[in-house]
């Protein structure tokens, strides 16, 4: 049994729960490794020793049993006389973060307080200079070194008598005071403490830690205390604008460690002196909240600690007792309410009246912390008043939750009704008042400008809960358990927050356990846990469907959803709370249809466009689950009337006669419509002809629209309403009225998104309406997944100019190529001559998708063709997989399989991945995909299971399809689309395909010659085509660079070399393109180590050193001097020039006008023993005089 529950208790801790401290060892070496704070490898060292503390963040108890270990091993290096300043600040900044794990309070008791010490210390800490801000950790601890040194049992004055020599002897002298040896031990400390409270900085808090331990004190506090206080009151009296916050804080801190007989002369003095520095008027937050702790410290000090006797008790805290009800014993655990003691009589100073009024105008202040500190003050102060004084505070604290006090008011509210319940100060009767607003606070939502506030609300109305689940017996709160049961609950699915769900979440199973009389609560609170309820999705739709099995809370949930969530700011809450009301219609069908959708009916009349989004979605899936039901049933049965029938059919109607449907609020009406259509559509709804017209009129609008996800929405609804009320014969002539309307909107050339949601809706016609009109619907869609070049290349037509205009649609094309696939899949390759079991149709549709696969339009957006690439690549894998095989040629198949090579090769790592993927699934595929060559060889590089390699990443995809590169039939594809990424901009993609494809070239030399000719047959089919050659060009200088393909360059009978460098001379002729003309600089360099072509390609490079563009100047002569210096001496320059070349090449400025670069090329082409080039003018002149 034991071990049951011993596994069960390791399996329900977190993953990442940590059992015991186990870099120790790793982390004393760090220590015993330190290095100064000026050494260049400290910061990595510190950061790596910060990281490793940090892991017990959440867990810091784990440090305990070897903070004394650390901390000596620190404090021993700090001890060490001789240790450099850079190597002590750099051990204090070690020491800072195991506080900062382990925090200061803990730490504290484990630093060493001998009376030694206490002069280290105070000599070490009067060296420091405060505004030294690197060095503040050093500081900080020496100051909470301090607090516990000065907490030793003698009397402070007599430590200065036994001072020792050796102290004079220091070889450093305190640089605050220039009298050392004649300020006292006190005097000393009383001065750092002074310095440190008045620096705006971290040290100030731990200096106000220190002044609290050490005013204290009885030796002290006669002496100094009085003059501290008035010390810090003369400060803030003359400065109230630039405050030192360690001086307030001080204060607080004196006010909450000191004993009351020590405080009490001084407080009428403190809070006439708070209240008169108005800290509570200004913005600063962090002087409000220090002036709340000071007043409520105040008025602890004016009263006598006491817990008040009139408080409400409660009886037990076992929870097994709660769980099994135990009502024995009741009358003693009942609440008491017992007066005071007669013999004691409270006595109230005034100032207290000034205290609470102060704590109650906190709780309306604008800072979090701030009504966090007045709360827990007012729990406190209230604690130790009468019953009739307290009594009226409580009433105070309820009146602050009004609807006219602001959001601020109500948080601060709910914080102090949760702390004084907590205190036991607020009784039973109080209750009544108590559970209404607190439902108000639960549910608490008020949209201001463009946010919503309420959420900080809701989560103090959990606590709330969860301290009234703590503090009352199960009786006392048995009249509201239906009220906060199902408060909580409805939070806990529906908030929009996820702290909110998870804070009621929590209240829920803290009331279970301690008050045991929550309906169902331990089978809701096991289902309604911490991480569950953390996904919105989840809670709406799984466990809100879970708890309406219980009936008790079903109706408060749609309740909940109908009042509050329907009309919701957000509009993704109100999409869920249409899904989650078609849940809970299946629960409770009866009360949905009588009670629920009349109400939605009549809040769709209201101007508040979020009500009457919310409505109409609810409506749709409300009237999908009762008609779901209805069909369902046996015997059958009827929850909507025919009146209610009725009203649904004329909703839509209703609203286009109220124009609805116009403006920026037409948009989030037109998005529920279609929902709404949908849902009646597969409901089966009886609708009148009148009703189908305004729906079919709202679809026609709302497939011009320019949002994607109302076209969208508006396709799903129109598929649906075909199946379901086009099928009549009767409807023949008004369908093809539509379908004519949608094809003269296909034809649309002036928007894009109008052609994109007529043919979206071409693709979801059903067979019926398809058949006759097939011809026409394939040509227009077949037309539109083509670039206007490419349709009139299959097609042979003309296209009209208006139409060459819209090649810069491609999510037009994109959604046209889905189109044309999903018309495929709803007729199928059946029997019939309008089917696609028809060669020719079916040829049209493939010819059309492997034409796709070859666009690659670019516009701002970059290649935007990709999308219609992705398109065709998975349209072209769902026909071939699906058709029947003897439709497939061998041709067909083998273009597929190599155009989604070339994608799986190609430079966007999305389209790679999918072409990769696709590619791999085709070859494995079962049943075996017909005519694919080579088929064994490419099982055997390609994996059975494509989801073994990660598509996306290039190191993983590059060196697999480098493999087809051995395969003739795939290779020039291949090498297509690898001259396209290793000839691009991004690093990482270079790097990765251009190691795969040289360590191919390198492990299979016989097929260099090969692939070299197909280098050379790729570059002239693109000739000019900048897509293919722009990137063929840096390809080119990479791979001839390589040094992979030498052993073809010298290859005399290979015209490799020759072909290049006429297909380069090609493509720059003009030289009109200045970037094509100076990439292509460095493909004629490489060409340099080639001999029988350097004479030609040192013309070549001369020409370009006398072009106009200064960028192709310099490059051609950075790039001339780097190819000379490397195959200098395979060139045909002579050797006894080339240090002049190389020199003049150099230091020749190549940005002076041409009239005087000219003569210094000429002078190069001179040395190098070449001919001079002569432009085109020079020629005709020579010419001319010739002819003379």
């Amino acid at each position: 049994m034991s071990n049951a529950a011993e596994e069960c208790k390791d399996e329900d801790l977190p993953a990442n729960t940590l059992e015991h401290f186990t870099e120790l060892e790793q982390v004393l070496q760090m220590i015993e490794n330190i290095k100064p704070i000026e050494a260049g490898s400290f910061e990595r060292e510190f950061e790596q020793y910060a990281q490793v503390l940090s892991r017990y963040q959440e867990q810091p108890h784990l440090l305990d049993p070897h903070l004394e270990q650390l901390l000596g091993k620190l404090l021993g290096k700090i001890r060490q006389p001789s240790l450099p300043s850079g190597e002590l600040h750099a051990a204090f900044k070690y020491l800072y973060i195991i506080s900062k794990v382990r925090t200061y309070k803990v730490l504290v008791k484990f630093m060493p307080h001998e009376l030694s010490d206490l002069e280290f210390v105070l000599e070490l800490l009067g060296q420091q200079d405060p505004k030294e801000f690197a060095e503040w950790e050093t500081r900080y601890i020496l100051l909470l070194w301090m607090s516990i040194l000065v907490l030793n049992p003698f009397h402070m004055a007599r430590l200065d008598a036994y001072e020792t020599g050796s102290s004079s002897t220091t070889n450093c002298s305190l640089s605050n005071h220039v009298q050392q040896a004649k300020t006292s031990k006190m005097e000393r400390i009383y001065e750092l403490i002074q310095l440190y409270v008045s620096t705006n900085d971290t040290c100030s808090s731990m200096a106000a830690y220190l002044a609290a331990k050490y005013f204290i004190r009885s030796d002290i506090k006669d002496i100094y205390l009085e003059r501290f206080l008035d010390w810090i009151m003369e400060q803030h009296q003359a400065d109230t604008v630039n405050v030192k916050f360690g001086q307030l804080a001080a204060v607080a801190a004196i006010l909450k460690h000191g004993k009351r007989e020590d405080l009490l002369p001084y407080a009428d003095k403190l809070l006439q002196w708070i209240t008169s520095c108005q800290y509570k008027d200004s913005s600063d937050f962090l002087k409000y909240k220090n002036y709340v702790k000071i007043v409520q410290r105040i008025g602890l000090v004016h009263l006598k600690p006491r817990i008040a006797s009139w408080r409400y008790k409660r009886g037990t805290r076992s929870l097994a007792t709660n769980l099994n009800q135990a009502t024995g014993g009741g009358d003693e655990l009942a609440a008491m309410e017992v007066s005071a003691d007669e013999g004691e009589e409270i006595v109230v100073p005034d100032a207290i009246e000034d205290v609470i009024e102060e704590l109650l105008l906190g709780l309306r202040s604008g800072g979090n912390d701030i009504r966090w500190s007045a709360a827990k003050g007012l729990g406190r102060v209230t604690n130790r008043l009468p019953k009739e004084l307290a009594d009226e505070v409580i009433g105070s604290v309820i009146d602050i939750l009004s609807p006219l006090e602001p959001h601020e008011a109500w948080h601060g509210g709910c914080l102090a009704l949760a702390e004084l319940a907590k205190r036991g100060l607020l009784l039973p009767h109080r209750l009544e008042e108590l559970v209404p607003l607190l439902m108000q606070a639960l549910f608490y939502d008020e949209m201001k400008g463009y946010m919503s506030v309420g959420q900080h609300i809701r989560d103090s109305a959990c606590y709330m809960c969860w301290a009234f689940a703590r503090a009352y017996n199960p009786d006392d709160v048995k009249p509201f358990v239906h009220k906060i049961s199902s408060g909580l609950l409805t939070v806990a699915v529906f908030d929009r927050e996820v702290n909110c769900r998870r804070a009621a979440s929590a209240a829920f199973q803290e009331s279970v356990g301690r008050l045991g009389n929550f309906p169902f609560g331990i089978e809701i609170s096991t289902t309604t846990d911490f991480y569950s309820v953390g996904i919105r999705q989840n809670s709406y739709l799984n466990i809100s469907d879970y708890i309406a099995q219980f009936e008790v809370y079903r109706e408060p949930l749609i309740n909940h959803l109908v009042q509050r969530k329907v009309n919701h700011w957000d509009p993704a809450i109100r999409e869920l709370t249409a899904k989650a009301l078609h849940k809970l219609s299946l629960k409770e069908p009866e009360y949905m249809a009588a009670v629920v959708l009349p109400q939605l009916l009549a809040k769709t009349d209201t101007i508040d466009i979020n009500c009457r989004h919310g409505c109409v979605l609810a409506m749709g899936e409300i009237t999908l689950a009762l008609r779901q039901l209805e069909e369902s049933s046996d015997p059958p049965l009827a929850y909507l009337s025919n009146q209610r029938i009725a009203e649904l059919n004329e909703l839509v109607n209703t609203f286009l006669e109220r124009n609805f449907y116009r403006g920026m609020s037409g948009e989030l009406m037109k998005a529920c419509t279609t929902n709404f259509i949908k849902n009646c559509s597969l409901a089966k709804l009886q609708a009148t002809t009148e009703c189908l017209a305004s729906w079919q009129k709202v679809i026609d609008s709302c497939l011009v629209t320019k949002s994607a996800t109302i076209r969208a929405s508006a396709v799903e609804s129109f598929a649906e309403l075909c199946r379901t009320y086009y099928c009549l014969e009767s409807r023949r002539r008004e369908n093809e009225t539509i379908i004519n309307a949608y094809l003269r909107g296909a034809e649309n050339d002036l928007e894009e998104h109008i052609r994109m949601g007529h043919l979206a809706a071409l693709g979801v016609l059903p067979d019926f309406m398809v058949h006759p009109h097939l011809s026409a619907v394939l040509d227009s869609l077949i037309k539109h997944s083509l670039t206007p070049l490419q349709a009139v290349v299959l097609a042979g037509e003309v296209g009209d100019r208006e139409n060459i205009q819209t090649y810069r649609w491609s999510e037009a094309r994109t959604e046209s190529v889905k189109a044309l696939t999903k018309v495929v899949k709803t007729l199928g390759y059946g029997e019939g001559e309008a089917i696609f079991s028809d060669r020719d149709n079916f040829n049209k549709v493939l010819n059309c998708l492997l034409k796709a696969l070859d666009e690659y339009t670019l516009d701002n957006r970059g290649d935007i063709g990709a999308w219609v690439r992705e398109a065709a690549m998975s349209s072209l894998y769902e026909i071939v997989t699906q058709c029947p095989p003897q439709l497939l040629t061998p041709q067909q198949v083998h273009e597929v399989v190599v155009g989604f090579m070339q994608q799986a090769v190609e430079k966007i790592d999305r389209t790679r991945g999918l072409g990769g993927r696709l590619c791999c699934q085709l070859i494995n595929h079962q049943p075996k995909i017909p005519h694919i060559r080579e088929h064994s060889k490419l099982l055997e590089i390609f994996p059975a299971e494509s989801d073994s390699v990660l598509w996306l990443f290039a190191d993983h995809t590059f060196p697999l399809f480098c493999e087809l590169l051995a395969l003739p039939d795939y290779s020039k594809r291949v090498l297509l689309g690898l001259s396209a990424s290793i000839g691009q901009l991004t690093e990482s993609l270079i790097k990765y395909a251009s190691t795969a494809l040289f360590q191919f070239l390198r492990s299979n030399p016989a097929m260099v010659p090969r692939l070299c000719t197909e280098i050379v047959q790729i570059f002239e089919e693109h000739l000019l085509n900048e897509r293919v050659t722009y990137p063929m060009l840096s390809f080119l200088d990479i791979l001839i660079g390589s040094g992979t393909v030498e052993s073809v360059l010298h290859d005399e009978t290979n015209p490799f070399a020759e072909d290049i460098f006429r297909l380069l001379n090609l493509e720059v002729k003009g030289y009109k393109k200045l970037y094509k003309t100076a990439t292509s600089i460095s493909a004629f360099c490489q060409l340099l180590q080639v001999p029988r072509l350097s004479r030609r390609i040192l013309s070549k490079l001369s020409v370009f050193l006398g072009l106009q563009h200064v960028h192709v100047r310099k490059t051609a002569a950075t790039k001339l001097y780097e190819a000379l210096a490397l195959h200098g001496d395979v060139t045909e320059v002579p050797e006894d020039n080339m240090d002049e070349i190389l020199t003049l090449l150099s230091e020749t400025d190549w940005t002076m006008p041409l009239v005087e670069v000219r003569p210094l090329r000429n002078q190069l082409c001179h040395l190098m023993g070449i001919k001079a080039p002569v432009s085109a003018a020079q020629q005709q002149q020579q010419a001319a005089s010739a002819d003379k």
